[in-house]
């Protein structure tokens, strides 16, 4: 059975790896302890802002916003998660180890995690009114004695802090019936449907890129028109195929996360065009974590910001530099014809 990642962090952390950096600035957000009513029961839950419970900011299993986590015999499991208000600002969190230059490696090591720790605190602190804070709790009579395994089922319970009352709001709770990532791994859209955040923020949107719907978007795309180098996108099967002579071939599916931005998730790779040697093998490669991300700007250009293929094991992404321009993270595609 699979242990979920915040017990892997934990076992890392109960180590020494990790250093309690930023703990001063930490035990001034919250100073009470807030309890949740179900029926007649009242239930008290710990000071879960408390320093002792701080060992060192961490990503999420995603990569996708900032958490730190804790499990121990006196309370339990804990992760809490901070979550960015606007929409558009959750993507910088995107691979944000990688893109600080921070490499995990085959196995991630004391420097990994406190070079991961320093470049969150810096960019996370400074910023916590910009954010909301969710904690995910699971109490210690769910976990095993001796290895704080979690016994199924299990409930877990979600807190919400609010910032002017110091205190912890109870927002709901879930069954937990096995042990698949699915079901144990929260996910950034599970969180902003909590703080009834909507996968779409208009503050910025202008005339031309108003919400339109996918359909128009349907043909081939090219930095390049008079290349073979492209990309198709169709509406009908939110399907995107990449054509990238000499590196690969690839069947993405298309994810909506916001006006007109799309994440890239890789589905398989067509026999076009033979893989390079670290790609050969597709089970090494997570197709649970997003290859790139497609915004469209107006209807006849888009933008594609690569992150490249996460392999389980190396733990680092692999093959990063953007199909269409190696030089930028980020490049601007044409349409070049209709389907």
């Amino acid at each position: 059975m699979k242990k979920l990642i915040n017990i892997f962090y934990f076992s890392i952390l109960i180590s020494g790896i990790i250093s309690c950096n930023g703990q001063e600035n930490k035990t001034k957000i919250v100073t009470t302890i807030t309890t949740k009513k179900t029926s007649n029961t009242t239930q008290a839950i710990p000071d879960l802002f408390d320093k002792k419970y701080f060992h060192g900011y961490q990503l999420s299993p995603d990569s996708d916003y900032p958490i730190y986590t804790y499990i121990g015999k006196d309370i339990g499991s804990l992760t809490v998660n901070f979550i960015n208000k606007n929409i558009d600002k959750q993507n910088e969190w995107l691979q944000f180890d990688f893109n600080n230059g921070i490499d995990a490696g085959d196995d991630p090591d004391d420097k990994y995690f406190s070079d991961l720790d320093k470049v969150i605190k810096r960019k996370l602190e400074p910023n916590l009114t910009d954010y909301e804070i969710i904690t995910e709790y699971v109490p210690l009579k769910y976990l095993q004695k001796q290895t704080l395994d979690f016994i199924y089922p299990y409930i877990k319970t979600y807190y919400l802090y609010n910032k002017e009352k110091k205190e912890w709001q109870f927002i709901k709770e879930i069954k937990i019936n096995d042990s698949s990532n699915e079901k144990n791994i929260t996910t950034l859209l599970e969180l902003n449907s909590m703080i009834n955040l909507n996968q779409k923020d208009n503050s910025h949107t202008q005339n031309d890129t108003a919400s339109m719907p996918l359909k128009q978007f349907d043909g081939v795309w090219s930095s390049d028109c008079q290349s073979n180098l492209h990309v198709s996108l169709s509406s009908v099967i939110t399907n995107a195929q990449f054509l990238i002579p000499d590196r690969f071939a690839m069947n993405a599916q298309l994810k909506k996360i916001d006006t007109n931005k799309y994440e890239l998730y890789f589905t398989d790779f067509p026999p076009i065009i033979p893989l390079p040697d670290n790609m050969e093998v597709w089970d090494n490669m997570d197709n649970k974590k997003s290859v790139g991300i497609i915004e469209f700007i107006g209807k006849s250009k888009l933008s594609l910001t690569w992150f490249g293929f996460y392999h389980k094991k190396f733990k680092k992404n692999i093959e990063t530099e953007n199909p269409f321009d190696s030089k930028k993270n980020t490049d601007i595609l044409v349409k070049c014809s209709d389907k």
